[in-house]
């Protein structure tokens, strides 16, 4: 947890530096200082700090730049080489007593020490002398630490009122959730997000809280703005799952509908209310778009499912659809309803069983295809094997159609058997 503490303590610290070329006045550098800067650079950039913060040391030595002092001691603060570190916090202190930046340094250093009392006193003596954004967060991050969440508080609240920076609003926010203060940490989120807008980070935060709640109508609400403003497909997703989990599928329709997220999705809502019309328009237009060959198969079995009257024309219009679509690769779903068909009207029983196999061999645990496999048995006379599996079937699904071939395989064996005798 220290580590961590003392990365975000250097982020508050460092907030209003960085080390990069353009920190550096370019007037008369000569040659040399050209190379240093580019070699220091060039360190830093692969991680080697101590290389990086020599370099900018002796920068400093050479040209009395301000900026390579500072630089060198950011970059000495990732080493942990505090020996380093002091000397040039002193430089700083000798040299620029009114750039209170060196105060932060020292503060910083402390904090790697894991100096906590100290660098808490440096802190607040620092705040005496300027009251400003940066240094409150300072405070405010140290009194956290220190799990003193109420003196936390009272110091980012003095910084927020300063930036109304929204960072600062969801550290608030989740302080107050320390406090147990959850009703004051919605309140200043929502205020916060109603007047500008939902942004990620606050929204997310509120995301958080609600679904901690369980509160799924203001957890949609939420993920209802983000969308609105962000477009996104996992803002979609959460909405539309809400929606199902409430089951509001209705209004999950009309979203998928405004949205155009997932058209299969839709599809499928559309096949269970038995809105075949807008079923196949849909899986008819995304075809077009996509080219993609199983929305050829999707609108075959809508074709067939909706159809009141199987007709030898019905049957040639979706034999003709699953022929163009599907292939060895072809989902297994569609293997299986185009094999069945072919077997249930008789069509080609021997083409129909090649298809269920097919699909058996990417599931051949699936008692639907199963049954359809013992189906198409049972249409050659070959009872036995049907029955064989029927067995195995009934012994899982127990629907009306099952049941009823299940029967008539068995009335074959007896029928057989009267045969033999």
């Amino acid at each position: 947890m220290y580590r961590y503490f003392a990365i975000i303590i250097l982020s508050v610290l460092c907030a209003y530096g960085t080390t990069n070329e353009t920190n550096v006045s370019k007037s008369a550098l000569s040659i040399d200082e050209n190379l240093f800067i580019l070699q220091a650079l060039d360190a830093q950039q692969y991680g080697k700090f101590a290389d990086a913060a020599s370099l900018f040391e002796k920068l400093y030595a050479k040209s009395g730049q301000e900026e390579y002092l500072k630089s060198s001691i950011r970059l000495f603060l990732m080493t942990n080489n505090f020996s380093a570190i002091d000397g040039l916090i002193q430089k700083g202190f000798e040299n620029y007593p009114q750039d209170f930046e060196y105060e932060r340094f020292n503060i910083a250093k402390l904090i790697k020490e894991n100096n906590i009392t100290a660098a808490q006193k440096a802190s607040i003596a620092l705040l005496e002398k300027e009251r400003n954004e940066q240094n409150l967060k300072l405070v405010g991050s140290i009194f956290l630490y220190m799990q003193e969440y109420n003196s936390s508080l009272n110091y980012f609240n003095e910084a927020y009122n300063i930036s109304k920076s929204e960072q600062l609003l969801v550290q608030i926010a989740d302080i107050e959730l320390r406090l147990g203060k959850v009703d004051e940490a919605i309140l200043r989120l929502e205020t916060y997000t109603r007047m500008n807008g939902c942004s990620v980070n606050s929204c997310h935060k509120l995301v958080e809280i609600y679904g901690a709640q369980k509160n799924t109508n203001k957890m949609l609400d939420v993920y209802k703005r983000l969308y609105e403003k962000f477009e996104g497909d996992d803002y979609a997703q959460k909405i539309f799952e809400i929606l199902m989990f409430q089951s509001k599928r209705f209004e999950a329709i009309g979203f998928l509908e405004k949205s155009k997220y997932k058209p299969d999705i839709l599809i499928e809502l559309y096949t269970v209310e038995k809105q075949y019309d807008k079923a196949v328009n849909l899986a008819n237009e995304t075809y077009k778009k996509t080219g993609n060959l199983e929305y050829l198969s999707k609108i075959a079995i809508l074709e067939y499912e909706s159809a009141n009257n199987k007709t030898d024309a019905l049957l040639n219009s979706v034999t003709d659809k699953f022929e163009d679509s599907l292939s060895s690769k072809s989902d297994a779903l569609y293997l299986n309803y185009y094999g069945y068909l072919l077997i249930n009207h008789d069509i080609d029983v021997s083409k129909g069983i090649d298809f269920v196999k097919k699909a058996l061999q990417n599931q051949p645990d699936s008692p639907y295809y199963q049954d359809s496999l013992a189906w198409g048995f049972y249409k050659q006379k070959n009872c036995k094997d049907a029955y064989d599996i029927m067995q195995k079937v009934v012994g899982v699904l127990k629907d009306k159609e099952v049941l009823e071939h299940y029967d008539l395989i068995k009335e074959c064996i007896a029928e057989n058997k009267k045969v033999e005798k």
